[in-house]
């Protein structure tokens, strides 16, 4: 099993045909317009398994952090199990998943999408938040509302 792609997202979905549906998606900083604020963006990430992994089953855990390591939420566990090898030909099955995630970001910074197998990480995906800034008013026009 190998992890192919994780990237942030405003919405995605996963539906019957196996294909990752996406909105917003790839971006690497958020603006809040005060913080602390609540969030709310999908993390999408992509897993390939080949006739190797046929019979096994894989955990992986999603871990949303801050700059120090610690969680802001709760992670998110997600199990795979393969009831057999691949279809002949194909040599390899793709699995993607959509997480939405929710959380309070209480300070501008970095916060990072860890995925973690066995104690062992497999990929980080970078957030960087930031606490959006109104624009002053120029000479003459109405204060902002």
């Amino acid at each position: 099993m190998e992890m192919s792609f994780a990237f942030f997202a405003d919405a995605a979905t996963v539906p019957a045909d196996g294909k990752v549906y996406v909105l917003g998606g790839g971006f690497s900083a958020l603006a809040l317009p005060e913080l602390p604020g609540m969030a709310s963006f999908a993390v999408v990430a992509g897993f390939r398994f080949t006739s190797a992994d046929a019979g096994q089953v894989q955990i992986i855990e999603l871990r949303f952090v801050d700059n120090l390591g610690k969680l802001v939420v709760p992670p998110t566990t997600m199990r795979f199990e393969s009831a057999g090898p691949p279809p002949s030909g194909a040599g390899e099955v793709s699995v993607s998943t959509v997480t939405i995630l929710q959380p309070t970001l209480g300070e501008p910074g970095e916060y990072a999408a860890e995925f973690w197998r066995e104690g062992t990480l497999l990929s980080t995906v970078r957030l960087h938040v930031l606490e959006q800034q109104m624009p002053l008013s120029q000479p003459g026009s109405p204060p902002p509302a």
